[in-house]
Formats: structure tokens, C-alpha cells, sequence
């Protein structure tokens, strides 16, 4: 079983990888997301979601996905175009990184047909994935604003990224970081005409897949500015040996 915990261990990595994004929007959060918290974050959702998607969706394949579709990052660390990387220069480690995996543990897991199969958007559940993946990332920042994590005048923020013209143009409304991020993102959550034919399904099907996407980030989006509300609600008695290292939690 060494190989096997070998890749476990590689899966446990990942949790010591914080994500690029709060890195460069400078968020002085006690703790920040890591990649191991994103890809849970995913399998979470798809479970919640599992009932309210057309029952031929495998919601099995697409924890699969969630699973392995960051994995490479344990080796390239979380790659992001602001930071000066080209994208050829990203797809060429990504791929030393993705065939070095594939090598290595593609007997235990079946790393091939994942890691491409999610990167390809392949079939109807990596499509399905690739949106939640989409939506997730605004949730770490909705909550950084939550708790007043968030100085986008910082000057230490990379300029690319504090003076992008959307980011400007959304602030000027009025909009957080969280709330651009939002929107910015909720934008991937949409099946073209091309990709209908591709998946073969029907518009009606695929605007009902979206609405449920949609409908549980709106609801994320609202109550995470009243967490402590949830946490208030808790039974007292049974909060008595309760541990939390967030200084922003009841």
C-alpha cells in the first residue's frame, strides 16, 4: 500500500497550498482558503445539489471530478495569469505535473481520464462541475468581506488587479470584491447552443440545471453575511466543548 499513501499524503498536501487569489488581493485573514478546502467545498455542493439535477446526472462522477481536478497543483502550486505566467508557460508545467501524476498513481486513480475529462468539459457532469468550480471561488471572498478582510486600495495589490477596468468600473457601483467576484463568476454558470448538441440535452433541461446553480449561490450569498445567526441558533448546551479558531465566529 505505499503508493497508495503516497497519493494520500499528495491529497494532504493540498491543504497546505493556499489558493492565489487572497494571496494577491492581499487578505490578512488569520486563515485563507487552501486547495483542500476548495475541493471539499465542491464535493459538498455537488451532495447538495444531488436531488434537485436530472436524475441522469452522476453526481458519483462528478465528486470524482472535484476530487482529482486540482491535483496537479500539488506539484505547480495554484498558476494564475496575473502573475506574469503566459498561459503556454502554465499549460507546459501543468502537463510535466498532470503526466508525471498520471504515471505515478494512474493505477490507483484513473488520473488520465479525470484530470482531462474535467479540463475538456468531456461530458454533462464535468460541465456541471466546471460551474460550481466557477461560483465556489466567489464564496471565500464573500466572506473575507463578511468579516471586513478586504482593502481593495491596498497598494501593495498588484496593479493589474486593482486597476483592471472591470474591477473599476464595478467598484464604482458600489460593489465589494465579493460582489464582483459574484458576478464575475456567475457569468460561467450558462450552457451555449453548441454545448446542448455536445451533451445532448434539452434548453429546458440545461436552464434548469443553471437555476439550481444559481439559486444555491444566491442563498450562499445571503446567509453568509449572518453566519453567527446559524451559530446563535445552535443548542446552548451542546456548544459547552465546542472549539473554533475564528475570531469572526460566536
Amino acid at each position: 500500500m505505499d503508493k497508495e499513501a503516497k497519493l494520500f499524503l499528495l491529497f494532504d498536501m493540498l491543504g497546505d497550498l493556499v489558493r492565489s487569489g487572497p494571496l494577491q488581493w492581499k487578505i490578512k485573514r488569520f486563515r485563507t482558503e487552501d486547495v483542500k478546502d476548495h475541493v471539499f467545498d465542491l464535493i459538498i455542493m455537488t451532495k447538495l445539489i444531488k436531488k434537485k439535477l436530472p436524475n441522469y446526472i452522476d453526481t458519483d462522477k462528478m465528486i470524482d471530478y472535484a476530487i482529482v481536478h486540482d491535483l496537479e497543483e500539488v506539484i505547480t502550486g495554484d498558476i494564475t495569469t496575473f502573475e506574469g505566467i503566459t498561459r503556454g508557460e502554465k499549460e507546459r508545467v501543468n502537463k510535466i505535473a498532470m503526466d508525471y501524476l498520471i504515471d505515478e498513481y494512474g493505477d490507483i486513480l484513473n488520473i488520465n481520464r479525470l484530470l482531462n475529462g474535467f479540463e475538456d468539459k468531456a461530458d454533462i457532469e464535468a460541465k456541471v462541475l466546471h460551474m460550481l468550480d466557477k461560483v465556489n471561488s466567489s464564496i471565500a471572498f464573500l466572506k473575507y468581506d463578511s468579516e471586513n478582510e478586504v482593502d481593495m486600495d491596498n497598494p501593495e495589490i498588484i496593479e493589474c488587479l486593482r486597476c483592471n477596468p472591470d474591477v473599476l468600473r464595478l467598484r464604482a457601483q458600489g460593489m465589494s470584491l465579493g460582489e464582483i467576484f459574484y458576478v464575475w463568476h456567475l457569468r460561467s454558470v450558462n450552457f451555449t447552443d453548441e454545448e446542448l448538441v455536445k451533451y445532448n440535452i434539452s434548453r429546458e433541461d440545461a436552464d434548469a440545471i443553471v437555476a439550481v446553480i444559481k439559486s444555491l449561490m444566491k442563498s450562499i450569498h445571503d446567509q453568509i453575511k449572518r453566519v453567527n445567526e446559524i451559530t446563535n441558533s445552535f443548542p446552548k448546551e451542546a456548544t459547552v466543548y465546542r472549539k473554533v479558531n475564528n475570531p469572526n465566529l460566536v
